[in-house]
């Protein structure tokens, strides 16, 4: 009985340890070869160039390679400079790029951006896996992970949108 109990305690001390994650996926068609999408793309140090949330972008090594770090300075919900390091965990050049926050990060956040070519076109799909409790910490109360998902997929289609006419110019 006594060992029923502690796996049982056992049990529910993971559960209230576990990762809550929230999803948003975008993906976009670009007229332009794959190497030039996965050039531009695949190094966060060119965000700002078609994420509207980033302010600023620092980085330990001008190559994407494992074990690159990149620390963004966004501003996210209310939070204007919302801080969140990233290093890159796996790449396959020129088909995807995988970025996850480190061990010990205050949230986690898994970003992985795909590429593939078809005809001289590329499409290039946007993964972002993020912890729920960013949500409160963005937004200053915890809203709804669907509203917030209604509200980003609305803002990464714009900014998919906007990557496209940099790389048709």
């Amino acid at each position: 009985m006594k060992l029923l109990t502690l796996v049982f305690i056992f049990v529910i001390s993971l559960q209230s340890f576990s990762l809550e994650l929230v999803q948003s996926t975008g993906e976009v068609t670009i007229s332009a070869p794959i190497d030039k999408v996965f050039d531009l793309v695949s190094s966060p140090m060119n965000d700002h160039l078609w994420r509207s949330e980033v302010n600023d972008m620092t980085t330990n090594n001008d190559d994407v390679v494992v074990g690159s770090w990149f620390r963004e300075d966004a501003w996210i919900g209310i939070r204007k400079n919302f801080i969140t390091t990233t290093a890159v965990i796996e790449i396959d050049a020129p088909c995807k790029v995988i970025f996850e926050t480190p061990a010990g990060s205050p949230f986690y956040l898994k970003s992985q951006r795909f590429f593939t070519e078809d005809k001289g076109k590329t499409t290039f799909k946007y993964v972002v896996d993020f912890d729920r409790k960013m949500i409160k910490e963005t937004f200053g109360l915890n809203v709804s992970p669907q509203i917030v998902m209604k509200l980003y997929s609305f803002q990464m289609k714009r900014y998919l949108n906007k990557l496209k006419k940099i790389l048709e110019k």
